[in-house]
């Protein structure tokens, strides 16, 4: 079988029938052996363009992961945090665990709309994506969690900031690199009527990973910072995405950090230069 490529002509049928033209959305490259992070904010349209399309499959084919971040940011935002975002435009799930049956279930409920698209990421797990207006931020969080809860989604994976594979990439966790495929189901644009049956229900209980959980320490004992930052390196030491680690530091910090998905995804950048280096220093260093 020949190896995988980057399909940039699928990245961009779906920017251009999924995203506003003129909207900023960020793009996100992370490289998982060197923790390096490159991140660009422009218009979807811009996205779209064969100049940008050959860098990120350039890049791509160099071990960068390529991302996209789903909600529309304000004319002046350089960065992607919560206090950036113009405009929801995208609801999303992501199905890591059981994901076609998920899928399956979703879509034979009466009260939820079709999906517009359906990411293939990983192998044996999907992205739900719905096309949406007139969702306020703390609307569009809060059914997320709703919905996460009802189909057995990551809980984490549900925050507005949030950024998904952008389809047609190689996911270089896997060997030999898996490439990120799309499903178009739906062209409608849905709003807050349409998960009606979800909007007042409770929220279920934040789940916290087990090795994030805060213990009770005595003074001169290792900071939640130094927990964090411990974890991350452990968690892409053993070849965990940085993306789900990020989200599940993101979650976990959400009630003490005033921007907790910025600091995750700069706890999960430093502990993958940490990794890099201490690679490059074995390598250079004496045989033992």
């Amino acid at each position: 079988m020949p190896d995988a490529k980057p399909n940039p002509r699928l990245a961009s049928e779906y920017i251009r029938s999924g995203f506003r033209p003129r909207d900023r959305h960020a793009l996100f490259l992370l490289h998982r052996r060197s923790g390096g992070v490159i991140q660009r904010v422009v218009a979807a349209e811009e996205i779209a363009s064969d100049e940008t399309l050959h860098w990120l499959a350039r890049k791509n084919s160099q071990g960068f992961e390529v991302y996209v971040g789903m909600n529309a940011l304000k004319p002046d935002a350089q960065s992607r945090t919560k206090a950036d975002i113009a405009d929801i435009r995208h609801l999303y799930l992501d199905l890591d665990r059981d994901a076609e049956a998920s899928l399956s279930r979703l879509q034979t409920r009466e009260d939820m709309p079709e999906p517009n698209r359906v990411l293939d990421t990983s192998p044996g797990k999907l992205q739900v994506v719905w096309k949406v207006e007139r969702f306020t931020l703390d609307q569009a969080e809060s059914l997320q969690r709703r919905l996460a809860g009802e189909f057995g989604a990551d809980p984490a994976a549900t925050d507005a900031a949030r950024v998904l594979r952008l389809p047609g990439f190689l996911n270089h966790k896997y060997e030999p690199p898996h490439s990120a495929g799309v499903r178009a189901l739906s062209e409608r644009t849905h709003d807050p009527t349409d998960f009606r049956s979800f909007r007042d229900r409770p929220q279920p209980e934040p789940m916290q990973p087990p090795s994030l959980a805060p213990r009770r320490i005595s003074p001169g004992h290792v900071s939640q910072s130094e927990r964090d930052w411990a974890y991350a390196k452990r968690e892409l030491w053993r070849g965990r995405d940085p993306t789900a680690v990020a989200n599940a530091i993101a979650e976990f910090r959400r009630g003490d950090k005033s921007d907790p998905r910025y600091y995750a995804e700069r706890t999960v950048q430093r502990a993958g230069e940490a990794l890099a280096a201490e690679g490059r220093s074995r390598q250079s260093g004496p045989d033992r």
